[in-house]
């Protein structure tokens, strides 16, 4: 939850990158990021959810994304805000999440001790915060623990190892059994966030979330 005083300021706002400014400053994963930009999981029914709620005198008007090219979490849901904000005319601006560590602070998770990306918070147009999405979807919070629980098992691995403290070749051995395991799951993933984010702002902005009966 941002901070009373934000530094996230009209004038900040302005600083961000474009997504084309974005890709053009990283020099990894593009082809992920055109890949899943080029496969949008929106809906009619969610493009006309995020319409209606940008056209609504408090509605959103400015998409703030925190990121980092990579993260795994980031190419997969940052081309799904990007088409929101093409669907709804908002005007959309990236943080490298390392760059800008006092925005980064206003959105920790894990109760102040996670600096988990990607960030999306939406702002009305004088920047008055409205709600933001954090990661990734509680449905893949749930599968990935699983599938990370289950490929330790298989390796031998204890638990309480992370990516950060494992060795080159177990860290590699990890990712080559959750790869293909997870891919058949990410569009559902995609899914659910769009899902969490329309039910945020629909909370946020006291307005009818219709399209929930779609998922079906």
């Amino acid at each position: 939850m941002p901070l009373s005083t934000s530094v996230v300021t009209p004038a900040r706002f302005a600083q961000g990158l474009s997504y084309a400014e974005f890709l053009a400053q990283s020099p990894i994963n593009h082809d992920k990021f055109e890949h899943y930009y080029q496969h949008p999981v929106l809906t009619e029914a969610d493009i006309a959810f995020f319409r209606k709620a940008s056209a609504l005198p408090h509605g959103p008007r400015k998409l703030l994304v925190i990121a980092e090219a990579w993260c795994g979490d980031v190419y997969r849901e940052v081309p799904t805000a990007v088409r929101i904000a093409e669907a709804a005319g908002l005007e959309l601006r990236i943080f490298l999440r390392d760059q800008n560590p006092d925005i980064m602070d206003e959105f920790l998770s894990n109760e102040g001790k996670s600096r988990a990306i990607p960030i999306f918070a939406f702002y009305t147009g004088d920047m008055q915060y409205i709600t933001h999405f954090t990661e990734r979807s509680a449905t893949a919070h749930v599968e990935l623990s699983a599938a990370i629980a289950d490929a330790k098992t298989q390796l031998g691995l204890p638990q309480s190892a992370g990516f950060d403290t494992l060795a080159g070749p177990q860290r590699q051995a990890l990712l080559s059994i959750l790869v293909p395991r997870l891919q058949p799951l990410t569009d559902n993933w995609r899914r659910e966030a769009v899902m969490e984010i329309r039910r945020s702002l629909s909370t946020a902005l006291h307005c009818s979330n219709t399209g929930d009966a779609d998922r079906a």
